[in-house]
């Protein structure tokens, strides 16, 4: 029995310090996921989407944009014109930021956008958004109509 209190007495105090230094270490989250702030899915779209806001935050914060892009039907022989997915946002810099042809269509090759600068299908980008200032997209088409409809589908999580 002495035996048995000895022991508890030592081990007592090593486990509420091992317990005290991992909650003190450990940064606290507000949820054990990132939070999917917006989303959305454009199918079958023929013609340029204009500057769309996704959302507007309302304090700064790091954000993941996941997007991804599909031609569905191809254009019309020869290749004349392709689509180009472009995210927008403002970091702490104040500067607007962009990255025009994130994602582009293979001219009139059916399947996903290709990421030119990563060598991926599909995008992932954190970025920085600025408290009150929009998290937005565009898809251009780059040269003439040629009859080519395609879909986008994307997600923004927050991440911090």
């Amino acid at each position: 029995m002495y035996k048995n209190l000895c022991v508890a007495t030592l081990l007592l105090p090593m486990f509420a310090l091992a317990q005290n230094a991992t909650r003190t270490s450990a940064p606290g989250r507000p949820f054990s996921s990132p939070l999917i702030v917006a989303k959305g899915r454009l199918l079958n779209q023929a013609a340029p989407i204009p500057t769309t806001t996704i959302f507007t935050p309302t304090e700064s914060g790091i954000y993941r944009l996941s997007v991804y892009a599909t031609l569905i039907t191809g254009g019309q022989n020869p290749c004349t014109s392709y689509w180009s997915y472009n995210p927008g946002w403002t970091d702490d810099s104040g500067l607007l930021n962009s990255a025009p042809g994130t994602l582009t269509s293979g001219c009139d090759f059916l399947g996903p956008f290709y990421w030119p600068l990563v060598g991926t299908f599909g995008a992932a980008t954190t970025i920085e958004a600025k408290g009150g200032t929009p998290i937005t997209y565009s898809v251009d088409q780059v040269g003439p109509p040629n009859g080519s409809t395609y879909s986008v589908y994307y997600r923004l999580e927050l991440l911090e």
